[in-house]
């Protein structure tokens, strides 16, 4: 009986994989040639060592000057972050900084710093990326062009950079997964999830959904739900920017503590879903239950000397599956060096998912930035 419920869990499985395969073979898009003024919003706390580097970025790019502005809000930070961008809002007149404590205080986490920069923002346009991240000189003209007249919201791509050890090519790999998952998606018109790392979407879609407020305790939600409050509550189209010049970079995790603590942030709402996208959520609990029948099926053979041949035969179908999937995603987003991290990928990944399926049941007790970690 064990047998047979561990292979319809992997069987749904490798539907829902294969799935989003097919997806990311799907290309299409629609693009104008418009220059909207745009209103770029980068929530910072204590990125004094990335702060300037995205800030180059966006005060070089080929989108018109005069036709954009960027408003960096920081939330509080201890170190020198604010002064830089004084420093910088005096040589490029289109850098204003906020202060995040003049935010909404019925917003939690990096919703308040975020929902002040919307507000006080003079763009129709909002384009939303992360202090310690990087974009190309065309990020904007590209972002942009895919507002047509019945778009919403752009989902945009980022990747890790800086690549070098095989940890941080097993963490570029896994954020790529996970990446691939919301091209694929956005592709079939079911968007899953979006990073507020780049993403763009009209302020007046924002305000139509009453922007944070319906999420504003929640851990997340400065992306991914207000995706879904868009999806859900209006009649705009949601895309994804295929352009690699949309695409944005950002850092890996320090240290392997950063990264779970990442993770956990990010898997801590997973129980929201469940009422707001409910195909999402059978794909995540899907997901979690696949790899946990696969630990007990590996403690069954530990405990009670079972024969391995099954369980080999379903991490094969496995591999096999999520290999279509990491080759097509690298190749896709032009990240083919990170095929070699798959392997030691793969087996992490089984234990880390179950681990992240439990943690969302558990209390949330982190904030964003570093400045409470779980």
């Amino acid at each position: 009986m064990f047998d047979i419920v561990l292979l319809c869990l992997i069987s749904f499985y490798s539907f829902i994989i294969l799935s989003f395969t097919c997806g990311l073979f799907i290309n299409k898009e629609k693009r104008v040639n418009i220059q909207p003024f745009v209103s770029i919003i980068i929530a910072a706390l204590n990125e004094q060592d990335h702060i300037e580097k995205i800030l180059y970025d966006v005060t070089h790019q080929t989108y018109p000057s005069e036709k954009y502005e960027i408003l960096v809000i920081d939330d509080e930070s201890s170190d020198n972050t604010s002064n830089l961008v004084i420093e910088l809002s005096k040589k490029y007149q289109n850098v204003k900084l906020l202060n995040a404590k003049y935010g909404d205080p019925s917003l939690n986490y990096k919703k308040r710093p975020l929902d002040l920069g919307i507000r006080n923002a003079s763009g129709e346009i909002i384009l939303q990326t992360d202090a310690d991240c990087r974009v190309k000189k065309y990020w904007i003209e590209t972002m942009v062009s895919y507002f047509s007249d019945n778009v919403g919201m752009v989902i945009g791509h980022s990747q890790i950079n800086k690549n070098q050890s095989l940890s941080q090519q097993i963490e570029a790999l896994d954020f790529l997964m996970l990446s691939a998952t919301g091209r694929s998606t956005a592709q079939f018109g079911i968007p899953f999830a979006a990073t507020g790392q780049n993403l763009s979407f009209r302020k007046k879609t924002f305000f139509q959904v009453n922007g944070f407020s319906e999420f504003a305790d929640a851990l997340g939600g400065d992306d991914t739900f207000l995706l879904q409050s868009i999806r859900n509550k209006t009649d705009w189209d949601i895309v994804v920017a295929l352009d690699k010049n949309s695409f944005a970079q950002t850092v890996p995790s320090l240290t392997g503590q950063s990264f779970i603590s990442q993770r956990r942030r990010w898997a801590s709402d997973s129980l929201y879903f469940k009422n707001t996208n409910p195909l999402f959520f059978i794909v995540i609990t899907t997901t979690f239950l696949a790899n946990m029948i696969i630990i007990i099926s590996l403690g069954k053979v530990f405990i009670f000397s079972e024969p391995f041949q099954f369980l080999i035969n379903i991490l094969i179908i496995k591999f096999i599956i999520e290999g279509l999937l990491m080759i097509k995603a690298t190749s896709v987003f032009n990240c083919a060096t990170l095929r070699k991290a798959f392997l030691p990928w793969f087996f992490l990944q089984i234990p880390y998912i179950v681990y992240m399926g439990i943690v969302t049941l558990m209390p949330k007790n982190s904030r964003w930035g570093g400045r409470h970690t779980i």
